[in-house]
């Protein structure tokens, strides 16, 4: 499971810092590195994980809104929300 909680960590870092294609969002690129370095430690995993859902829920509630505002999104956009719910699931997965 240890293994498991490092890669999770390893990814979603690895997926925030796609996303924001290292563009002037400094505080993503500390929050990702943050989680790298939680998968190294142990004691730091669970609240690497706790963040990551609660970042990726805040994401996921701004999607549904706009997408209650404005209708259904490009496919692009919806993917992204999909892969946000996912990476939700994950989390709560592992947490327990």
């Amino acid at each position: 499971m240890q293994v498991i909680k490092s890669l999770y960590l390893f990814f979603t870092a690895s997926a925030l810092v796609y996303v924001t294609k290292f563009d002037s969002y400094g505080i993503y690129l500390f929050i990702a590195t943050l989680w790298v370095i939680a998968g190294f430690i142990e004691d730091f995993q669970r609240t690497a994980i706790w963040s990551i859902v609660i970042f990726m829920t805040g994401f996921a509630v701004m999607r549904m809104v706009n997408i209650a505002t404005n209708g259904v999104p490009s496919s692009f956009y919806l993917g992204m929300f999909i892969s946000e719910v996912v990476i939700i699931l994950i989390g709560i997965k592992l947490l327990k």
